[in-house]
């Protein structure tokens, strides 16, 4: 298979030889890459082709975050996060769209906005995997969870902004995706950028950030 998606690489010397996929599931591929690369020889690089991420930090009217408690497998153990899913089959839907599926298939909730946090790339020492982050404004639970077969949730649960810091530093949320896509969302609502009513921001001083423009719902 011959590939021509190193513009870059090969300005810079890196040549690409020949690329094949050792391995294709319906969620991301493994990709192993032949090069040259010019005073150095000649190797391979090994990746992971990702469709992409999306990533949705919950927020309720009342100024609460809401995480899922998930098993993951992989791991063998229990992990606080964020609802987030995969792009892969939603090649027809836009990250915004599949955002919102996920929050209602993980968390059984319905938003009154989505605004973007950001598109990041996870894991580019071994992975193209393209993520977008969001926070949902005035999350409410309205029905059931609808998860996949190889999905469990335990529980969900309201976090206050202090609280969701805390468990971050002591490693309790030790998804570090998760971890990322909160302390985009706390400093996006530390910097107001997301006040839902930019007249009443006055109200709110340094000494209480953990409203944070929320109190004035």
């Amino acid at each position: 298979m011959e590939k021509k998606d190193k513009t870059l690489g090969e300005q810079l010397g890196w040549s690409l030889v020949r690329s094949s996929y050792l391995y294709e599931s319906q969620w991301f591929k493994l990709r192993q890459d032949e090069l040259v690369r010019e005073g150095e020889g000649q190797g391979t690089y090994t990746y992971i082709e990702h469709p992409g991420s999306v990533f949705v930090v919950p927020l309720t009217e009342g100024g609460l975050i809401l995480l899922i408690r998930s098993y993951r497998f992989t791991l063998d153990s229990l992990c606080w996060e964020i609802p987030a899913g995969t792009m892969a089959g939603r090649n027809d839907l836009a990250p915004k769209e599949v955002a919102i599926q996920e929050l209602q298939e993980e968390l059984g909730a319905k938003c009154r906005s989505l605004q973007p946090l950001g598109k990041y790339y996870l894991g580019n020492g071994h992975a193209s995997h393209p993520a977008y982050f969001f926070l949902a404004l005035d999350v409410q639970v309205s029905s059931n969870i609808k998860l996949d077969a190889f999905e469990q949730i335990i529980e969900a649960k309201a976090f206050s902004f202090t609280e969701v810091a805390r468990l971050i530093e002591n490693g309790i949320i030790n998804d570090g995706d998760s971890a990322f896509a909160l302390l985009l969302a706390l400093n996006s609502l530390a910097n107001k950028a997301f006040c839902p009513e930019p007249e009443h921001c006055h109200d709110i001083d340094d000494s209480h950030k953990e409203a944070l423009c929320l109190k004035h719902k």
